[in-house]
């Protein structure tokens, strides 16, 4: 028989999974922008887009209860208050996280999002050994993670992008959405400690997603269904959603959030490469290899075993 635990530690495992939920998330973008055309959603209609990602999650979240009920051959009952405190995850890392998200996206640029959603590594590293005494802070976690948000940086101000000035409701909500997600990881690790974490992911986010319907519609946000082009871009979303979150979970069950985080550096660089393949944008360029190297050496850099 497998020894999960042995299976979900072992470096060449947990590099490859981590790498593939970052390239699904990273393929997402790209799918995203897809998705808003193809239900006529503009980029400023922020209750239609909270509606938008609610049904993605929701989606998600059903099928992942559905696989795991086929695996398992019988319904998951959660115990006690199991499922106040998975719910209670679901509104954090789901719900208040892109709700944050996409409130910003009104006041701030593409660039800025790209370069602030890899504070969530940084914040991973920083926040865990407060809730878990195994997982320190080490010279080596802080120099991967400056190395790769130095990647981060080039990959995004490297060409014509600025920064620009600090605001409360776009910048400010962009640290919260990143802060959500990073204490998201930290309560997904505590629950899957007790349990199943494909579970806890299935019900996170049902709960979020539930959550974002329900604020999108009390301010009048609306998504139709009007082409089976709808139903594939959404069905696609969902399932880059099920499989990565599922996945991430076991990963944070079985090893230290500090060492899983840093992969969280690698969204921004999927999102470059696969905007560029699918939307047709220039990505093969010096600057971008260059990020893409400083990425990579400062995952390896986390991940290498102190002597």
């Amino acid at each position: 028989m497998i020894n999960s635990n042995r299976l979900f530690k072992n470096k060449f495992i947990v590099t490859v999974l981590s790498l593939l939920c970052t390239a699904l998330w990273g393929t997402a973008f790209p799918a995203i922008k897809q998705g808003y055309k193809i239900f006529s959603i503009q980029d400023n209609d922020i209750p239609s887009i909270l509606v938008f990602a609610g049904i993605r999650f929701f989606t998600a979240g059903i099928f992942v209860y559905i696989t795991l009920f086929i695996i398992k051959k019988k319904p998951i009952v959660p115990k006690g208050r199991e499922l106040l405190n998975i719910s209670f995850l679901g509104i954090i890392q789901t719900a208040l996280q892109y709700i944050f998200l996409y409130i910003a996206l009104v006041f701030v640029t593409g660039t800025k999002s790209s370069v602030y959603s890899s504070f969530a590594a940084f914040l991973g590293v920083l926040l865990a050994p407060l809730f878990f005494k195994g997982d320190r802070i080490t010279a080596k976690k802080l120099l991967g993670c400056v190395i790769g948000f130095c990647g981060i940086l080039l990959i995004n101000i490297g060409g014509s992008g600025t920064l620009g000035n600090f605001t409360i409701l776009g910048d400010g909500f962009l640290i919260l959405s990143n802060l959500c997600g990073a204490l998201g990881n930290i309560f997904a690790k505590k629950l899957s400690v007790d349990s199943e974490p494909i579970f806890v992911s299935s019900v996170q986010l049902t709960v979020g997603g539930a959550v974002l319907i329900l604020f999108g519609i009390v301010f009048s946000g609306s998504v139709v269904f009007t082409s089976y082009e709808c139903c594939l871009i959404m069905g696609y979303l969902s399932f880059i959603s099920s499989v990565s979150f599922a996945i991430w979970t076991v990963l944070l069950k079985h090893n230290d959030v500090s060492i899983i985080s840093t992969f969280l550096l690698m969204i921004p660089v999927f999102g470059t490469v696969t905007s560029g393949i699918i939307l047709g944008e220039e990505i093969f360029s010096l600057v971008n290899i260059i990020s893409i190297l400083l990425v990579t050496a400062g995952i390896v850099f986390v991940n290498l075993k102190s002597r």
